[in-house]
């Protein structure tokens, strides 16, 4: 049995066949992620709670919960119409 990679092997696999300006290119960006770590991670959780606050409440309906999920599940076809040929 084949022993997995890990994140790093497996990316360095990946990146060996690139040119060593590309390799620069990547290191530089990555540096310059590493720099910005400790505002990325409050920019994200603050974008994300502000989007999903901008939506709640946006589907208007007068169904109720319960009615849409027993229409989701009725609407469902488990391959019924799936058709296959026999060779």
């Amino acid at each position: 049995m084949e022993q997995a990679l890990n994140p790093v092997d497996w990316y360095m696999k990946l990146l060996a066949p690139l040119s060593p300006d590309i390799k620069l290119d990547l290191i530089s960006k990555l540096s310059e992620s590493l720099k910005d770590t400790h505002t990325y991670s409050k920019k994200t959780s603050s974008k994300s709670s502000d989007f999903f606050s901008a939506l709640s409440g946006a589907w208007e309906d007068d169904t109720s919960v319960e009615d849409e999920v027993r229409k989701i599940r009725e609407s469902r076809t488990s391959n019924q119409t799936r058709i296959i040929d026999e060779f």
